[in-house]
């Protein structure tokens, strides 16, 4: 069985494993992906002091003459931080891979930046669709949910490979296997920070795979989880009753948003696309862990702004927290600044743990090569290359 593992882990390994490095390295990037982005453009976090901030209404009217066809907007995210811009989502141009997104100032309604998501003009959007989809849609991003269930059977197949054997098991054993030996050779060195670099982010490794395995297939990581635990559907968005008269503003169905979850800080605004529609908010509610995630919502009529639906993520059942926490494991703001350091890390495990084991399996096979020119019969493996390799 250890050999069947062996086997497997190494070839997945030398095949997949520069793509699993991509996908890391790009996922460590956009843990602070609105900060960098903000260093990229700071011309979207230049705005102009004001005693009162504008309203929603006014940044929405603002940035809705800032785009071409003055198209309807489909949402607005609020500031991510004091001296962040609101950003309002407008839909997908033809041909374009993504939405128009229009920066604007939450002090005086000035629009900042139009750029369109996932282009180089946004660059930490063009990050998020290579990490998300390889630049491929929805085949990339086919690709990348099963390069998480990868990234699960490298864990396992490591852990396997680096559990000491039964017959060497002892403290002195147990000691090497999580240190590395700075007495050996060079070979040696690799094979330590491999194996024991592999070991300690093992846990992040299965928590950020398993995450994004959820984001990509999520109806199927729902069936699963549904079996093991007490899990809700998911509820049906209700419509406006009315579908005619005088709309309240955003403004008004924030107001209304707050009394729903007071002591809450409002994420993102979701406009009514019709007349059927009803407005949706996402707070990050008290009592939630993250800091810039909003995981619970409430759906407000457009018409008469009667609260139509709430859901507080502290109070869902058991399975329903499980799934909706995997973003913000995923990208470490469940965890502070502690966990976005922590999956930034681990996001370059992949890397480090690719390029390791590229150059062990280099090194074996080069001294295959040189002993078979030798013509030795039966070679005996050198004594400083262990016998996992």
């Amino acid at each position: 069985m250890r050999k069947t593992f062996f086997i497997l882990h190494k070839y997945a390994g030398l095949t997949l494993g520069l793509l699993l490095a991509l996908i890391g390295l790009t996922g460590s990037l956009l843990v602070f992906d609105h900060a960098l982005d903000e260093k990229l453009a700071p011309h979207t976090v230049r705005f102009n002091p004001s005693a009162q901030a504008a309203s929603y209404a006014d940044i929405l009217t603002a940035a809705r003459a800032a785009v071409p066809g003055n198209p309807a907007p489909t949402r607005l995210m609020t500031q991510r931080q004091p001296g962040s811009p609101h950003v309002v989502r407008f839909p997908t141009p033809e041909g374009a891979p993504g939405p128009v997104e229009v920066s604007v100032s939450p002090t005086d309604a000035e629009v900042l930046a139009v750029r369109t998501w996932g282009t180089t003009t946004s660059t930490m959007t063009w990050v998020y669709r290579l990490h998300y989809t390889l630049l491929a849609g929805k085949t990339g991003k086919t690709v990348v949910g099963f390069m998480g269930l990868l990234l699960m059977v490298f864990c396992i197949s490591g852990a396997v490979l680096w559990w000491p054997k039964l017959h060497k098991r002892g403290s002195g054993k147990w000691k090497r296997a999580f240190t590395i030996s700075r007495t050996g050779n060079r070979f040696r060195f690799y094979f330590d920070i491999h194996k024991v670099f592999g070991i300690y982010f093992l846990p992040m490794l299965l928590m950020t795979s398993f995450s994004g395995v959820t984001l990509v297939f999520p109806s199927q990581v729902e069936a699963v989880v549904g079996s093991l635990f007490e899990l809700e559907p998911r509820p049906a968005l209700p419509g406006s009753t009315r579908g005619s008269g005088t709309p309240i503003t955003p403004d008004q169905a924030a107001a209304i948003g707050e009394t729903v979850f007071p002591g809450g800080v409002l994420k993102r605004i979701y406009l009514p696309v019709d007349n059927k529609d009803s407005y949706g908010l996402t707070y990050r509610a008290a009592g939630e862990a993250w800091s810039n995630y909003g995981a619970s919502i409430v759906r407000i009529d457009q018409y008469s702004g009667e609260v139509l639906m709430s859901q507080n993520v502290t109070e869902i059942p058991l399975g329903n927290k499980i799934l909706r926490w995997q973003f913000p494991l995923h990208n470490g703001d469940a965890l502070g600044i502690v966990g976005r350091w922590l999956v930034l890390i681990a996001g370059l495990a992949p890397a480090l743990l690719f390029g390791t084991g590229v150059y062990l399996w280099w090194q074996k096979r080069s001294l295959k090569q040189k002993a078979g020119t030798r013509k030795a019969p039966n070679p005996v493996r050198p004594s400083n290359i262990p016998a996992e390799v």
